[in-house]
């Protein structure tokens, strides 16, 4: 059956986060029905323990189709249409797990699946290619060696929580989570920028002070000078030019009039702007286990 092309998922961006390789991890004890395994003449409790990176980068999810062969009136096969095949791009995380105690074989369903296109999750250790859209498991199918997606996941900025469940052969089970800090790259014209999130645009990681929203303007190439793209306060006409290739900023524009937010306090935003640019090419607070 013939494809359109699409390109594979982005994977994190493993450079950029160099300086952020530890993993996080939380365990919670076996619960439930069934037993645990006797040692010395003690049982021990099955537990579970994950851990990844703290950070994973991803575009949004794209819908594809395929080309596919349909009969005409005369039962030939010769009509050829476009049927909607998916969403796909999004990036995964490597989750690893280890499973003590309790009575093997294990069985484990992590962020609502059992399965990614490589393997099963079964086992006392291994490692789940964890998808990074904050919305996944119900709605997913494995096409040849790629995740897809049914319905349009929820791709964003933010902390994504990692669940998991392992169940052991007596039916015992126990459960742990790990969170990782996603970072959406965008660069459309139009494109929002949630408060208090962080983002790469244009290759540059930009995190949105707390109390404002921005769109992405337009880019301005420049002969001489620096090229510049631009983001505007939503609401205002309040709007700052970065460098395109710097981590710097260039120009502001802040009306006189004051800027009432959404809690109808006034904003300075001066101070946002200056916050904003205090966080070019920093990565984001990382996010602490839950316990």
């Amino acid at each position: 059956m013939p494809r359109w092309s699409r390109p594979p998922a982005p994977q994190t961006n493993w450079f950029a986060i160099a300086t952020a390789i530890a993993a996080v991890a939380v365990v919670f004890c076996g619960g439930g029905l069934g037993g645990s395994e006797p040692i010395g003449g003690q049982t021990k409790p099955l537990t579970l323990t994950l851990s990844a990176p703290q950070i994973c980068e991803t575009t949004p999810a794209r819908g594809y189709a395929d080309s596919v062969l349909r009969q005409d009136a005369e039962g030939n096969w010769t009509k050829r249409v476009s049927v909607f095949a998916g969403w796909f791009g999004v990036a995964e995380v490597d989750v690893a797990w280890t499973v003590s105690g309790g009575a093997a074989p294990y069985r484990l369903r992590i962020d609502g699946e059992r399965r990614d296109p490589a393997h099963e999750y079964v086992g006392a250790t291994g490692i789940a290619s964890v998808s990074c859209a904050m919305t996944s498991g119900a709605e997913t199918f494995i096409d040849i060696s790629e995740r897809g997606y049914k319905v349009q996941p929820e791709v964003d900025s933010g902390v994504k929580t990692i669940p998991a469940t392992v169940t052991d052969a007596t039916g015992a089970t126990a459960e742990a989570s790990v969170d990782v800090y996603v970072i959406l790259e965008l660069g459309s014209s139009g494109d929002r920028l949630e408060a208090g999130k962080t983002y790469r645009v244009f290759d540059k990681l930009v995190t949105v002070p707390e109390e404002i929203d921005l769109e992405i303007g337009g880019i301005e190439l420049a002969m001489g000078a620096a090229s510049t793209f631009s983001l505007h306060v939503v609401g205002s006409a309040a709007h700052i030019a970065l460098d395109l290739d710097f981590p710097v900023e260039v120009n502001r524009h802040v009306p006189d009039a004051p800027h009432i937010g959404p809690s109808g306090q006034e904003i300075d935003l001066h101070s946002q702007f200056d916050r904003l640019v205090a966080s070019l090419g920093r990565l984001p607070t990382t996010p602490t286990p839950q316990r």
